[in-house]
């Protein structure tokens, strides 16, 4: 009980330095600026992936199990460096091909470059704290991770009373500087020890073994990214970054309700659910109805209280396009709570190892909403791509909870 409310507090405090920071930026940036600055933002999530592989996928799985962990950490490592030169260099082409020609100045790349290493390095020494139950430590990672890049923001304004892009940028380097040393101290205080550190480059068989698990994950990697990002960079290239501020903007704000439901309940259970469904306890369901419980309540709440304060925040904002497309925020809220509840039926086929399933629903959703973004941004301009996000959504939901209620018959007959 005392972890769920931790979680939550600390997922409250990172959700409020999140709704702080784009709250600031879209207030005291141009908002083609603002847009440039999500394009960004957006393209460290795609970077993320592609230096992982979505290797955690797997490796989260084996390391909850509390199976040698030290060798399972060491091999994360050693799959990192052997493959990093070619993730390296799909990461440039990413950038080359996916950002705007404003942001391909030698300096701005670098410091993506950085901060997108930084960021991975940090989202992968989190996982590797929440699976080995280092809750705490986690949750201050997180707030660290949440507030550090606000509070240097806002102290600059402060003292130059002025703020732009490149401002922003420089600030945000200095920031995932910072986390960067902090997480390294984490890594080495409370996962594995410097010495216990064993690299190796691996083999040809080694990396085809290690593939053949991870392509289900791949796969994944590609519809989900895909899914998330797509629209962004479209609304980009049809109608330009003013009009990704706007839609970024109204989505970063309502998928806040997505990321404290992931980070404060579903990794926080995830290592729970995994042991028991590896020992067929029959708790699992109680924990499951649990889970569900405050993933509905917690989406709804949050969801309410955004409602009720966004025309409060949109007046302290101060820009007349924001309050236009007002009606997008609403669309998404409801789109990011149904994502939510996809949670509950998604989290049974995970610990039950249906990536290929997985894969297969999150295949079927990215085309069809690809096929929808192509046709509702022409006929609906940005609010098209809400529009398109809600119904794919829901396809979700139907398709994940299918699977899953067969998923959980074939559970019951197991462990009884």
């Amino acid at each position: 009980m005392y972890k769920s409310f931790e979680s939550i507090i600390t997922r409250g405090i990172s959700i409020l330095a999140k709704f702080l920071l784009i709250t600031f930026l879209a207030k005291n940036l141009v908002l083609a600026e603002y847009g440039m600055y999500q394009l960004i933002a957006y393209f460290s999530f795609i970077a993320i992936s592609i230096y992982g592989l979505e290797y955690y996928m797997h490796g989260n799985r084996e390391i909850a199990k509390g199976l040698d962990n030290k060798q399972n950490i060491n091999n994360h490592i050693s799959f990192l460096i052997t493959l990093l030169p070619l993730t390296f260099i799909i990461h440039i082409i990413a950038i080359k091909f996916l950002l705007p020609n404003e942001l391909l100045t030698i300096k701005i790349v670098l410091i993506i470059i950085f901060i997108n290493l930084s960021d991975y390095f940090n989202q992968e020494v989190y996982r590797y704290l929440i699976m080995i139950k280092k809750i705490t430590k986690a949750n201050l990672l997180l707030v660290a991770k949440s507030t550090l890049f606000l509070i240097l923001v806002v102290s600059y304004y402060y003292f130059f009373k002025e703020i732009n892009l490149d401002k922003v940028l420089m600030l945000m380097f200095l920031a995932y500087s910072i986390l960067f040393t902090l997480t390294l101290s984490s890594l080495f205080k409370y996962i594995i020890k410097w010495s216990d550190i064993k690299l190796k480059i691996l083999s040809l068989l080694e990396l085809k073994k290690i593939f053949k698990i991870l392509i289900p994950f791949l796969f994944l990697m590609v519809f989900t990214k895909g899914l998330e990002f797509f629209d962004k960079f479209a609304i980009e290239h049809l109608y330009g970054s003013e009009a990704v501020g706007v839609y970024s903007f109204l989505f970063a704000i309502s998928t806040l309700v997505y990321v404290f439901v992931v980070s404060g309940f579903y990794l926080v259970y995830l290592p729970e659910f995994i042991k028991l469904n590896e020992e067929k306890s029959s708790q699992i369901k109680s924990k499951l109805i649990r889970f569900g419980v405050l993933v509905i309540i917690s989406s709804a709440v949050l969801s309410s209280c955004m409602v009720f304060f966004i025309d409060i925040l949109l007046n302290l904002i101060g820009k007349s396009a924001l309050v236009d497309h007002l009606n997008i925020l609403y669309i998404l809220l409801i789109a990011f709570c149904i994502l939510n509840f996809s949670l509950i039926p998604g989290i049974l086929l995970y610990i039950r190892g249906r990536e290929k399933i997985i894969m297969k629903i999150t295949g079927v959703i990215f085309i069809f909403n690809l096929i929808l973004n192509l046709i509702f941004l022409k006929l609906y301009n940005i609010k098209g791509a809400a529009i398109a996000l809600l119904l794919t959504y829901i396809l979700h939901f139907i398709i994940t909870s299918y699977k899953a209620i067969s998923e959980w018959t074939l559970m019951k007959k197991e462990f009884l």
